[in-house]
């Protein structure tokens, strides 16, 4: 038997021959850099060889094995779907040793990667970060471990940057969406969006975001949206697997240190809080944290307020029944209670009545016919999304 540790490094596997292929580029990447081990790939579904077949083959000739799942989070098909295969072929092969390391998870090195490829994507200085918008896009999983932890990635990322804000979103499975992200950031009138696929390989979800990056370019025309590269099959991946190996090797359960601000330098934390300022911070945070408590309003919330102008120009073109339409059509929903809708003098946008604002949002329409209460109603009161045509150029 040889005693050489062998590897499988674990894909998820596509019907996409190119991410297939991606994958087991990096796999042999990775294989020339760590001679010692013997490595071999195979995947959980969609693609062969599967883990089983490919564990069994491994057996006959080596004892001490170790399965890597190339995933970014530890999701069920890793909390459930290897233990199951690993069950069958232990039986068969009581004398070995399996181990399963975790998965590329969260770590400084993905952070970086993570803000390397929206660096290369949209270039930018402080001052122009302070006015662009960023959503960090995921497949998304049943498994709110995975999800939470791609938070947790997003949220980092975004502590190391200046961004006006950033956004974690998903591509399905679980909310929110990207389309949904994408029309919550109009409303937030970034100059800049940058959208960033967090993914390891390409696929139909990579031309899918496309395709819903394209569609909103086109219905915001004012907002210059850009789609960075997905992660890719980085170099930069072979010291985290290197890490997470030689801890199943050892034994050691995974701890939050990867991302801990007191022992590794995330990119661009320093600028911002880090070590000595985290611990100022914190006595400040002592000192003002009881200064100010929630509000408890005795009356129902309203979810938005809706101002109409009612001045002699934007009446003479119909406010008054577009006033009336929106409230009957909310009363028809019996959502009336949930939306506000009042009339207001003169808003300063004369000759391009009649003219609405939407508050919370900040949101100003022109030109708005009786005809379009349905589409502001069924669209951004009740669904949260803007009626790109009526947008007035104010926020463009």
């Amino acid at each position: 038997m040889n005693p050489k540790t062998a590897v499988i490094i674990l894909g998820h596997g596509s019907r996409e021959t190119n991410s297939n292929e991606e994958f087991v580029s990096l796999v042999e990447a990775y294989a020339l850099t760590r001679p010692d081990l013997k490595i071999v790939y195979a995947y959980i579904e969609l693609a062969k060889p599967d883990l089983e077949t490919a564990l069994r083959s491994i057996c006959q000739e080596h004892s001490n094995i170790i399965i890597f799942p190339l995933f970014l989070f530890t999701s069920g098909h890793i909390k459930n779907d290897i233990p199951i295969v690993l069950d069958k072929v232990r039986s068969d092969f009581p004398t070995h040793s399996f181990k399963i390391a975790n998965s590329l998870g969260i770590h400084s090195k993905m952070i970086s990667l993570l803000r390397r490829r929206g660096e290369d994507a949209l270039p930018l200085t402080i001052e122009q970060s302070l006015k662009t918008g960023v959503i960090v896009v995921n497949r998304g999983s049943s498994d709110p471990d995975a999800n939470s932890d791609f938070y947790k990635a997003v949220r980092l990322f975004q502590e190391g940057n200046f961004f006006s804000f950033v956004l974690p979103s998903f591509i399905g499975i679980t909310c929110p969406l990207l389309q949904d992200s994408m029309e919550m950031a109009a409303k937030l009138r970034p100059e800049k969006l940058l959208i960033i696929p967090y993914f390891l390989f390409g696929g139909k979800l990579i031309q899918k975001i496309g395709s819903l990056v394209q569609n909103f370019s086109e219905k915001f025309p004012w907002i210059k949206t850009e789609l960075s590269n997905y992660l890719g099959p980085d170099p930069e991946l072979f010291s985290v697997i290197d890490e997470r190996i030689r801890d199943a090797v050892s034994g050691k359960f995974s701890l939050p240190c990867d991302t801990c601000e007191y022992r590794t330098q995330l990119p661009g934390l320093s600028k911002k809080v880090g070590g000595l300022k985290a611990l100022l911070w914190s006595i400040r945070h002592l000192e003002t944290h009881n200064q100010a408590a929630p509000h408890q309003f005795p009356h129902r919330n309203l979810q938005k307020h809706i101002f109409v102008c009612e001045n002699i120009d934007c009446a003479s073109k119909g406010s008054s029944a577009l006033v009336a339409r929106m409230r009957s059509i909310l009363k028809s929903k019996g959502r009336h209670l949930d939306f506000k809708i009042s009339r207001s003098s003169c808003m300063g946008r004369c000759g391009e009545g009649p003219v609405v604002v939407v508050y919370p949002d900040g949101v100003w329409y022109q030109k708005v016919q009786t005809e379009d209460a349905d589409d502001l109603v069924s669209e951004h009161l009740l669904q949260d999304k803007l009626v790109s045509r009526l947008v007035d150029n104010i926020m463009q």
